[in-house]
């Protein structure tokens, strides 16, 4: 009899063990290893190709920390809806450990995407829409949109991320911003990094510059740049932008913004108030120049004492300290004159 009810066959809810793979950062090699079984076998359940027995039911429930086997069975009346996937792209890797919560509160997770076919790879950004109601759903619809839309009006450019696609998962709990795949780390991976040379480091802060001139070429301003926010390609130290989802356009388009800010030390004073510009993106810039030229970033106010340290051309160090001067009517009005001091920095 026991070996009986050990052979009999279930449908797993592939939708569900999707969904706790995604929370738990697992991939299909992943639970695989964890629940010592095949990932081909993890692969049909999520598929719903094939039925599993009992042993192999407990094994995956244990390995997703679930306590009832009766959690992840199938419903007859549902239909699956993977979340291992979003339409023809795999989840391959977590890039965030948990969830993150965003400026505008809403929570998301970074992904390194496959292609079901191809042998090409995508950034995915996932954002957490379960339980919202419709309402807040339209609420949140212009950020959700944004990235894409600045990508869009930038277009292509050499330190600007490409945008692939942005849509709802078809489950309509996740929305999805799907970039172009950037091997490397991002700038607040690599900040500590002793390998990074002066002429690196001067590289790293005229590229960041030259993307929010890009920005601002079309009356957009970045407003949340943070080193984690720009990615390095591995390749050869480019910088590429990326995560617009904050982004501001200067010409009457709904905003984007939180009446709850988080504490941000990259971000101008003046970011969330209605009075602000170009001059927010330039003081960002400015605070990350800093701490990438003396290796930390300075409590606000205190730049000029840890600049004093670095030995740059005094035209520099004032441009630099213009940047950051907490009244972003003190600072440069746009980035052609910090260019052009960045372009005869020898």
């Amino acid at each position: 009899m026991a070996a009986k009810r050990q052979n009999r066959e279930f449908e797993l809810d592939g939708e569900v063990i999707a969904d706790l793979m995604l929370r738990h950062g697992l991939t299909v090699e992943t639970l695989a290893a964890k629940a010592v079984l095949a990932p081909n076998t993890i692969s049909s359940v999520l598929n719903g190709k094939r039925p599993c027995n009992q042993k192999t039911g407990h094994k995956i429930r244990v390995a997703l920390k679930v306590e009832n086997i009766e959690d992840l069975l199938k419903g007859r009346e549902q239909n699956l809806v993977s979340k291992a996937r979003i339409h023809e792209w795999l989840l391959n890797q977590p890039l965030t450990r948990n969830w993150v919560t965003a400026s505008n509160q809403l929570q998301f997770r970074i992904w390194k995407l496959k292609h079901e076919h191809l042998n090409r790879f995508a950034r995915g950004k996932c954002y957490d829409l379960e339980g919202m109601a419709t309402a807040e759903r339209e609420r949140c619809r212009d950020s959700l949109l944004r990235h894409a839309e600045v990508c869009t009006r930038i277009g292509k450019h050499a330190h600007i991320i490409n945008n692939l696609t942005t849509c709802e998962a078809p489950s309509r709990d996740r929305w999805w911003i799907i970039d172009e795949w950037i091997e490397g780390a991002t700038l607040g991976e690599q900040l500590d990094s002793p390998d990074f040379s002066m002429p690196e480091k001067q590289k790293v802060i005229r590229q960041i510059a030259d993307g929010l001139n890009a920005f601002h070429s079309q009356n957009i301003v970045r407003r949340e740049l943070s080193p984690q926010t720009i990615l390095v390609r591995e390749s050869n130290s480019d910088v590429v932008l990326t995560e617009f989802e904050l982004a501001k356009l200067l010409d009457g388009s709904p905003t984007v913004s939180s009446s709850d800010w988080p504490v941000d030390p990259y971000r101008a004073p003046e970011a969330t108030t209605d009075e602000i510009g170009r001059q927010a993106d330039i003081y960002s810039w400015g605070r990350i120049a800093i701490e990438l030229l003396v290796g930390e970033l300075p409590p606000k106010g205190a730049e000029q004492a840890r600049l004093t340290k670095v030995k740059l051309p005094k035209r520099v160090e004032t441009m630099l300290l213009k940047c950051v001067s907490v009244n972003w009517r003190s600072r440069p009005k746009n980035f052609d004159a910090i260019l052009r001091v960045l372009d005869s920095w020898k």
